[in-house]
């Protein structure tokens, strides 16, 4: 067992496989494919768990980050609109693997067209996130198409979207009625252009939908490798599915206040939170095995930069320097904080 003297992230390998299993499970009776995304984990090592799975394309968020893992891949999407000043990165890798990129305006367009360089693009489409991306009537879509018919630098692969605001459901039904919208808006693209391709993603319902419209190719999700509180309490995932622990020690207990301070603040686990009884929390704390939901002893209820405070009913044998597991609110948040783990007692490297 790894010693445990300050904020240390741990990943249980077996709930890990299951999550896996579980999403190829969903997808199995529906003609789509799966291109999970690795923003979440963000590790060659974890990442070849998916190709014992017969998974051989991913997504990524970030031209750095399709640096790191095309040692291992050789078919990436990166699914973040093109940033112009990265081009010359994108070419380099062009020449090594398969790239995948986004765009959402017809400016970025023009700008790939004036080099020398063919590119395999999706147009990024928003279907109510409102983050990113054009709208399916958004006449700029038929202006880049139209475009790019006239010439041969550029290959449109089709549309790509990513359902965002399932993140902020409340519910497994809120969930389904958020998808059933977005897939209503993009099945107006597949009418107007049946031949590109239509790829989507997010965590909260590729967990709990099982059948797709044949107009859907591939899904992206990256955050069930791991899951967190904010999918458990949404409905994507059960508290058991979720297959990280942050341990740390207790540096302090205040009785008077029902009150202790850990060694774990923003820096190791974001500052997201879930909202219970109105009232924020930032993860939930266990004593004991760290894998056992059994002796849940408070909630984090404030962070800092290092402190953490937690909220306990009764002290039950609380001792300064024990070490206590939380279950973190956003796993991806948590990873790149902690930029390592551990995993049966061997250290995973996380991209530098």
């Amino acid at each position: 067992m790894i010693e445990v003297y300050k904020p240390t992230l741990f990943l249980n390998k077996e709930k890990s496989l299951n999550n896996i299993k579980k999403i190829l499970n969903n997808i199995k009776n529906s003609n789509v494919e799966i291109r999970p995304h690795f923003k979440t984990h963000q590790s060659l090592e974890i990442g070849r768990w998916f190709k014992k799975f017969g998974i051989n394309k991913i997504t990524v968020s970030s031209v750095s980050m399709a640096k790191y893992f095309s040692n291992d891949w050789d078919d990436i999407t990166i699914a973040f609109p093109l940033n112009i000043h990265e081009v010359n990165d994108i070419i380099k890798l062009q020449e090594k693997i398969n790239i995948n990129i986004l765009i959402d305006s017809f400016e970025a367009l023009i700008i790939l067209l004036e080099l020398d360089v063919k590119f395999n693009i999706y147009i990024k489409i928003d279907v109510g996130y409102n983050r990113a991306g054009l709208d399916v009537d958004d006449p700029e879509v038929d202006k880049i198409i139209d475009h790019v018919s006239k010439s041969n630098k550029i290959n449109i692969l089709g549309f790509l979207s990513h359902f965002g605001n399932t993140y902020l459901s409340r519910s497994n039904k809120e969930i389904i009625s958020i998808f059933n919208s977005s897939i209503k808006k993009l099945k107006s693209l597949n009418k107007r252009y049946p031949d590109y391709q239509i790829s989507i993603g997010d965590t909260p319902s590729s967990s709990i939908i099982k059948s797709y419209p044949d107009f859907i190719n591939e899904v992206r999700p990256g955050n069930f490798i791991f899951y967190d509180l904010a999918q458990n309490k949404i409905g994507s995932c059960k508290l058991d599915d979720i297959a990280l622990r942050v341990v740390c020690p207790i540096v302090s207990i205040y009785e008077d206040r029902s009150c202790m301070l850990i060694y774990c603040g923003s820096v190791h686990l974001s500052k997201d939170y879930i909202l219970e009884n109105e009232k924020k929390c930032y993860g939930y704390v266990y004593q004991g095995d760290y894998w056992s939901l059994d002796n849940k002893i408070g909630k984090i209820v404030s962070l800092s930069q290092e402190h953490g405070i937690v909220k306990f009913d009764k002290n039950e044998g609380f001792n300064i320097g024990q070490n206590v597991s939380i279950v973190p609110v956003h796993s991806c948040l948590t990873v790149d904080k902690m930029r390592e783990l551990y995993c049966d007692n061997t250290k995973i490297e996380i991209m530098i």
